[in-house]
């Protein structure tokens, strides 16, 4: 049996042993609101929007990877459980249909934070980079078959486009909003303090957002250049004035071939990107070779998830140290 299906028979049973509270009984007076969220950063947002009355959990661990991530028993108990269920959509969490299919109820609210909000393609990036290097090179076709399969699959991913939307403090500030009208309307007596909640909050992201512009204007033009890890960062680098030059993972379930990195290699050289960006959630050592191979520096950045620590514990923490690295980095 596999593990959603174990949650889903989990849920069944204590919808027979009558354990669950479920989401369509609503709270009772007095009661905090319940609320799940599938990522970190995504509670991060909710528990600054919801104060006080609400208490929220993120479904994927702070530190986990969304993109491998598979629900157990206990996240379909804590969806059956929640009033109000935060997702970003886009793909991001391929598991989440099934999940709330199962463990949700009718009444219940889901929210897909990145609905209405204009994504950016699906690997365009990635295609863009691939694309120059078969027009300069003659390639063997067994071997370009097999870097097309590979990359493939991360276009499958983000069919719908790239979902990092909150990646950009722009985007976070529209998916507060959307936090702000669906606790209200979930809870309308905490309208009021939901409203002042988010007002406060957007106006600490207004000052997170000016923060970052002004250290990017401070890193030489010529050195504004990105490779990150998996392809993550588009919005924050077409936000903030960046060129992201290409990625070291095009799929974040499978490792480049040797060719593929060797190409990255020689593409930082020739571009003389400063440093390479990584992300602790997924193996440094294939972007520590790549950096030993080119002899740059190798930084963290955060992206899917926050972690128990100051750095990036919170979303403004997390942005902070990315912009912050980004400056030592690139110079």
């Amino acid at each position: 049996m596999s593990r959603l299906s174990l949650a889903v028979a989990l849920v069944a049973l204590f919808g027979v042993l009558g354990c669950s509270s479920g989401a369509g009984g609503g709270s009772s007076p007095g009661d905090d609101l319940r609320v799940s969220a599938t990522i970190s950063v995504i509670e991060d947002l909710v528990a600054e929007v919801g104060g006080d009355r609400v208490e929220v959990s993120s479904i994927v661990p702070a530190g986990a990877d969304v993109h491998t991530f598979q629900p157990s028993p206990s996240d379909a108990r804590e969806i059956s459980e929640s009033e109000v269920v935060f997702q970003n959509g886009l793909g991001l969490e391929e598991w989440m249909g099934d999940l709330i299919e199962s463990a949700g109820d009718e009444n219940q609210t889901v929210v897909a934070l990145a609905e209405g909000l204009e994504p950016l393609g699906a690997d365009e990036h990635g295609e863009e980079a691939h694309g120059e290097e078969h027009d300069d090179e003659h390639v063997d076709e067994e071997e370009y078959d097999s870097e097309a399969e590979h990359r493939a699959g991360d276009v499958h991913e983000h069919a719908e486009g790239n979902p990092h939307l909150w990646l950009d403090v722009h985007n976070a500030e529209r998916y507060v909003e959307g936090i702000r009208e669906a606790l209200a309307e979930a809870d309308p007596g905490g309208a009021e303090e939901y409203g002042a909640n988010a007002e406060e909050y957007l106006a600490e992201l207004e000052e997170l957002d000016a923060y970052i512009e002004g250290q990017v204007r401070s890193i030489p033009e010529e050195n504004r250049k990105l490779v990150t890890f998996h392809d993550a960062f588009p919005y924050f680098a077409e936000a903030y004035g960046l060129e992201l030059v290409d990625v070291i993972i095009q799929n974040p379930e499978a490792e480049p071939s040797g060719r593929e990195a060797a190409r990255l290699v020689t593409k930082i050289e020739e571009e003389r990107v400063p440093a390479i960006f990584t992300e602790p959630q997924f193996n440094q050592g294939l972007a520590e070779t790549i950096a030993a191979e080119a002899d740059i520096e190798v930084y963290a950045l955060y992206s899917d998830s926050l972690v128990d620590d100051p750095e990036a514990d919170s979303y403004v923490n997390m942005m902070r140290t990315n912009i912050d690295r980004v400056k030592e980095g690139l110079g």
